[in-house]
């Protein structure tokens, strides 16, 4: 636009001063080193104007040219991104069909021209690793970094979830600790952190980081009940070896949870199994005392206790409740009380019959010495436990 302004203002120019310089054409004079030019006003004017137009022509044939060259690099350009993304979607097709070794060398060489490269690599990586070739996979995911070393703590969590996926804890733990002093409030590190854990069996360090998953909105409250229910009774099997360190455990629980019948019953069960099972029926007797659980009242017919009369005492004047009849009725035979057993047990299979109380009734017909009738019991305890 500019240049023809330019040639129109020469044009006018010529037309105003043309008549005039016609009878006075003047006189120009060029001196440089040892050359010298001369000519009117007139021939100067012309010969620069024929000059400035040479230049445009000369300008538009090196356009031309060179923008020749840029649209055949830029097809060039455009075709090498066009197949590179044919390539990606290859690969990502032929990982859904599970070829993970075409998958990853598609990857790679789409890697090159893709506009994406990053996530080309991180494809590569997780289509190793379902090869298992763990090295490469590593290699891969330093490749992506290199592409965009911006993106350092997401290509650190892609790595350790892999390495959590292929089993190598401790190898995860060592980079999401690092990782953690730096982003202590992270969802994923937290998160990651809860799956290490929770594989390597490590409930002292799970249950110090239910807290902060808690803050982060990663847990509902039941998962997060669960959760807590899941690791202490981890820490209690730990434990569970010998009654002096079984007991400083159970003691370190928050109270609320020493109230829990999961608990409870997973504690007592521990006491049991080293003996001390007065202990665990106390335990049990205060918590039944404060509410009734079916988990507690089917674990009290398996306590070996010397008088079994607190519990008959308690489940006495608990007897109106759900799940009573039948503890009793079991209890009634523990403590050798045939006739009261049979009563409460004849009436539990009138109203719903199941193997446990079948089989309990079989036991008191052999204490009475009537093996028929107890073999009878015992063929329709195990057809109902579908043995």
């Amino acid at each position: 636009m500019i240049r023809l302004i330019v040639l129109v203002a020469v044009m006018v120019a010529g037309l105003i001063f043309g008549p005039q310089a016609s009878g006075n054409k003047g006189y120009v004079l060029i001196s440089l080193g040892n050359y010298t030019v001369e000519s009117s006003v007139t021939s100067a004017v012309i010969l620069a104007v024929l000059f400035y137009g040479l230049l445009l022509i000369v300008e538009w044939v090196l356009g031309r040219v060179f923008g020749l060259r840029r649209k055949t690099l830029g097809w060039y350009g455009s075709r090498r991104r066009r197949k590179a993304n044919q390539q990606t979607v290859a690969a990502t097709l032929a990982m859904a069909e599970g070829h993970y070794s075409q998958a990853e060398k598609l990857m790679l060489k789409g890697a090159s021209n893709s506009d994406t490269p990053l996530l080309n690599y991180l494809s590569a990586a997780k289509a190793a690793q379902a090869r298992g070739d763990d090295v490469r996979r590593d290699q891969y995911l330093q490749k992506a970094q290199e592409e965009n070393p911006k993106a350092e703590l997401a290509l650190t969590l892609t790595q350790t979830q892999l390495q959590i996926e292929q089993g190598q804890y401790d190898t995860a733990l060592a980079m999401l600790e690092s990782v953690y002093s730096l982003n202590p409030r992270h969802p994923m590190v937290l998160d990651q952190l809860r799956q290490v854990h929770l594989a390597r069996e490590d409930w002292t360090a799970l249950i110090d980081l239910i807290p902060a998953l808690h803050k982060v909105g990663k847990l509902t409250p039941k998962q997060e009940e669960d959760l807590l229910q899941q690791a202490w009774r981890g820490r209690l099997n730990a434990a569970s070896g010998a009654l002096d360190t079984l007991r400083p455990v159970w003691q370190a629980l928050p109270r609320k949870l020493r109230q829990d019948p999961e608990l409870l019953a997973a504690y007592g069960d521990r006491l049991r199994q080293l003996g001390a099972d007065n202990e665990a029926a106390e335990l049990w007797l205060d918590a039944l005392r404060k509410q009734v659980s079916p988990q507690l009242l089917a674990r009290l017919p398996k306590l070996r206790l010397d008088s079994y009369q607190p519990l008959l005492t308690l489940l006495q004047k608990i007897q109106d409740q759900p799940g009573v009849d039948a503890a009793l009725a079991q209890v009634y035979l523990l403590a050798g009380q045939l006739d009261e057993a049979q009563r409460l047990l004849e009436q539990e299979v009138a109203k719903a019959p199941n193997a446990a109380v079948y089989h309990a009734l079989g036991q008191v017909m052999d204490k009475r010495r009537l093996t028929n009738k107890a073999n009878e019991y015992y063929r329709q305890a195990l057809q109902l436990a579908d043995v």
